[in-house]
């Protein structure tokens, strides 16, 4: 066996060499019979015929011989791929148009693709993750929560199923850049186990030591890879160097891989979580300070086995307690568990991708579909070719699968240049995407290699049948004849190629319908009106430290002091503070509100709430419609009162004035809270955001741990300069805080809603631009096919005495009748998507793709897209039938 596969492997390599020797033995077959018949009386020329008629055909037998190596079809195959590249070759101007169109569609899949991948289909990046856990805890309502410290130290020196136990906590760092005022980074505190639990390693630098996790010794920082990259330069020298957080100077000794990026996308920095620190100066979740817990069960070990002995540590903290309190339970969940159930605003961001995703795939079927439009249109040209050969006895089959090896070759030659151009333009596309999904990024790795060859093959396949077979299908008598080769030769293939280009306008419509119609969902986004004025108005940000401020009447010392202090700042028109700044969104609890109707039963709610300031409705210029707004005298010595919106007073006080009315915590039914005011309804969360009921309550009677100051300057200044003299005037309230300052435009602009429409926009823009270029391509490129295979017909009309006019206006005239056909398909095949966009109302969960200020069938939009598809389609037609009316009516007969 091995010694055949040799031999044929020698046939394959050493094809000249092997004919050669069987050239010589047949030869030496034939001398020997010849001999024969001459020692038998025959004269040479009868002795050498009649071996020759013993042997047979020496031809056919090669034939077999060759046959009988089982190499035929690999041999054929080769003369195959010799014989396409030649014919490329010697067609440069349209193997180029195709590789490009090929390219363009192809790469756009393979980034969608790519992107999709990363963002929903690719496992965890870690080490064997089936075996990683996160745990939980629970509050009394049996609500999961993440762990407190002491769970976290009790668990990882009691649990005998876990191989390791890591730790990590929440910090925010204030990062001094040397430009302005300083920017604050999130923080993530972990432990020097965190990524060998995980199997992460670092790209740059190394993990921390088990050393660094005591006080003193933690001055050491990693880097995210989102992080180095934008803000360091993707520094390959970075590792060594300082920077100072939170002023005090830390060294960077590790950049976390780039695969890390989706699943903690929101995290800066990475720094040892030193626990006794932690308690009194990290970030605060769900009222305390938490450590989240993430272990890898020992080989052998199963979750239900792992869940049975955390219980019982669990226990052993709780102690006796009302069996109604289910607070204290330790709960182990499958860590891949967390990220498979998203929350809303990652779930629109996901239909986002998804729909990009789609768009790929009209931009690639359009870019297949102009390409066999173009191998229809050469396969006119290659008929005389394709007669001979079936003439001379090749089959069909034969024909098909040659037909078949050139257009594979075009596709793999687009699809090799596609992939240069995606990784030309990955860190482009990884910016657009992450802006979408965060953290999310293009690589391409074997599997989007793996998916570009096969969509390649599959479309080489389907959109290279096509032509193939239309190619194939001749009248031998008529061809060679050369009898009317283009009048009737021809007709069925240009009928075909004008379905396709049918087809290419219809999903090139269908692309721009859908940008259109976000387009100006975005643009009545960013104009929409938001209640409230945000010219001129700078924020600044501060959260407490747990260890800081811990009495409630020192916070709201402090709060005053800031308030009274940022007034007199030079410039400063008026100031106000609030715990959730608009575009931040706000708390929510369940509420008591009391009924205007006598002896009704108070009606219990979910409602958002604020808490604000005096003069914090002034400074955003939000008019107070009845009422009044808080006061300074407003205090915790004062009695509760409350503001709320309009929709509140509208939806529960519709038929009265809600003033003097009560509201109250559904927990705390006896402490009944006045309602002293009302003010007109402005967006909280998002720029488009349905109006709800929402109620305020004064910031010096809840005293949060975290609030924002908002300031309105008299005239506007650059935001570097103010932001520096903010901090060195409200430094001096206390010098060891570390405020984060911005612009309430700023806000507006990232707030999760525009944040979310921007990408998508771009995305679509990208692939409508792409789809308009293939479109002009393609229209281009069957118009002058068509002009060339009519250039008799033209020269006989021109001979009976058509005018140079009428020409072009035949040639534009069937370019404008296959656009409009396609503009109609499109725009119900437009209608029928857009019912996939989302038009009801919108809640506080930013979308992408929701549709704002515009109907799905918005006459605008889809007059637009047709518009530029035809000024497209009379652009790509325009030179074809320039070149039609310069057709020589001699020339173009003289062949008849």
């Amino acid at each position: 066996m091995l010694r055949d596969l040799l031999f044929r492997l020698r046939a394959l390599s050493q094809r000249k060499t092997v004919e050669s020797e069987l050239d010589q033995e047949l030869r030496a077959h034939l001398e020997n019979e010849t001999e024969k018949y001459v020692a038998a009386g025959l004269s040479p020329q009868d002795a050498a015929r009649r071996a020759r008629i013993a042997l047979g055909g020496l031809e056919q037998i090669k034939e077999q011989c060759r046959e009988a190596r089982g190499i035929s079809f690999l041999e054929t195959l080769l003369y195959d791929v010799r014989y396409g590249l030649r014919m490329l070759w010697k067609s440069p101007g349209f193997t180029t148009v195709a590789i490009f169109t090929l390219a363009v569609g192809i790469g756009a899949n393979s980034a969608a693709f790519g992107l999709v991948d990363a963002s929903l289909i690719r496992a965890l990046p870690f080490r064997e993750p089936e075996r990683l856990v996160h745990v939980w805890t629970t509050d009394a309502a049996g609500e999961l929560h993440t762990p407190s410290p002491s769970e976290y130290s009790a668990l990882r020196s009691g649990s005998q199923s876990f191989e390791r136990v890591a730790g990590s906590g929440w910090m925010d760092f204030y990062f001094e850049n040397g430009t302005s005022a300083g920017e604050s980074l999130a923080g993530f505190l972990v432990t020097s186990n965190w990524l060998p639990t995980l199997g992460i390693q670092t790209i740059l630098g190394r993990n921390f030591l088990d050393e660094e996790q005591t006080a003193g010794r933690d001055a050491v920082v990693i880097l995210s890879y989102g992080c180095w990259r934008t803000r360091f330069h993707a520094d390959r020298h970075i590792v060594g160097k300082q920077l100072a957080l939170n002023r005090r100077s830390v060294t960077i000794v590790g950049v976390l891989p780039q695969s890390l990026g989706p699943y903690y996308e929101d995290t800066d920095v990475f720094a040892p979580l030193v626990l006794d620190s932690y308690r009194e100066n990290g970030s605060a979740r769900a009222g305390m300070v938490r450590v989240q817990i993430v272990a890898r069960l020992k080989p052998g070990v199963t979750l239900e086995q792992a869940r049975s002995e955390t219980e019982v540590i669990a226990q052993q903290l709780r102690g006796r307690r009302d069996a109604a309190d289910q607070s204290g339970h330790l709960v182990v969940e499958d860590f891949a568990q967390t990220f498979r159930h998203p929350g809303p605003t990652r779930q629109n961001a996901l239909r986002g991708m998804w729909m990009t995703a789609c768009a790929a795939g009209l931009v690639l079927l359009i870019a297949c579909s102009n390409v066999a439009s173009l191998l229809l249109a050469r396969g006119v040209k290659r008929r005389r070719e394709v007669a001979l050969r079936a003439a001379l006895g090749c089959s069909r089959a034969r024909m098909i699968r040659q037909l078949l090896t050139e257009s594979t070759l075009l596709f793999a030659c687009g699809a090799a240049f596609g992939l240069v151009f995606l990784q030309w333009s990955r860190d482009i596309i990884s910016r657009a995407a992450s802006g979408l999904v965060p953290g999310t990024y293009l690589q391409v790795d074997t599997r989007v290699l793996a998916v570009t060859v096969g969509v390649s093959f599959l479309t080489a396949l389907f959109f290279g049948m096509i032509p193939a077979l239309h190619a194939t299908r001749v009248n031998l008598n008529d061809t060679l004849k050369d009898a009317v080769p283009n009048a009737l030769g021809g007709s069925q293939s240009r009928t075909t190629r004008n379905l396709l280009v049918v087809f290419q306008i219809a999903l090139g419509m269908v692309l721009l319908v859908g940008f259109g119609l976000l387009f100006r969902s975005l643009r009545n986004v960013e104009s929409a009106s938001i209640g409230y004025d945000p010219r001129n108005v700078l924020t600044a940000t501060l959260k407490l430290p747990p260890s800081r401020y811990t009495e409630p009447s020192a916070r709201a010392r402090l709060i005053r002091e800031a308030v009274e202090r940022a007034r007199t700042i030079p410039g400063v028109d008026s100031a106000g503070v609030t715990d959730s700044l608009p575009m931040y969104g706000a708390d929510s609890a369940q509420f008591k509100i009391e009924s205007p109707l006598p002896r009704a039963v108070p009606t219990q709610e979910g409602i958002y709430f604020v808490t604000v300031g005096p003069s914090y409705f002034d400074t955003l210029k939000v008019p107070v419609l009845s009422g009044r707004s808080f006061q300074e005298t407003d205090s915790h010595a004062s009695s509760q009162v409350a503001i709320v919106n309009e929709t509140f007073s509208k939806q529960y006080f519709p038929q009265t004035d809600p003033i003097g009315h009560h509201i109250s915590f559904a927990d705390s039914p006896a402490s009944w809270i006045e309602v002293v005011g009302v003010v007109s309804d402005f967006s909280q969360r998002n720029p488009e955001e349905d109006s709800r009921p929402l109620a305020y309550f004064p910031i010096s009677q809840m005293v949060p741990r975290q609030w924002s100051l908002v300031i309105r300057m008299r005239t506007s200044a650059d935001f570097s300069s103010s932001s520096q003299m903010l901090n060195n005037w409200l430094g001096q309230v206390d010098p060891r805080l570390y405020w984060q300052f911005g612009t309430m435009q700023k806000e507006i602009h990232d707030s999760e809603s525009l944040s979310l429409r921007r990408p998508i926009v771009t995305l679509l823009a990208s692939f409508g631009g792409l789809a308009l270029l293939l479109a002009l391509v393609g229209v281009f490129g069957v118009t002058s096919y068509s002009v060339t295979e009519r250039t008799r017909e033209i020269g006989i009309r021109m001979a009976l005495g058509a005018a140079r006019s009428e020409i072009a206006r035949v040639v534009l005239r069937e370019a404008l009748a296959i656009t409009f056909a396609g503009l109609a398909i499109g725009a119900l095949g437009a209608f029928a998507i857009a019912r996939f966009f989302p038009t009801a109302d919108i809640g506080w969960s930013g979308s992408g793709i929701f549709l704002y200020g515009v109907s799905r069938t918005d006459a605008p939009t889809y007059a637009f897209a047709a518009a530029i598809l035809t000024s497209v389609a009379i652009a790509a037609s325009w030179i074809p039938a320039q070149r039609a009316t310069r057709v020589d009516p001699i020339v173009a007969l003289r062949y008849e």
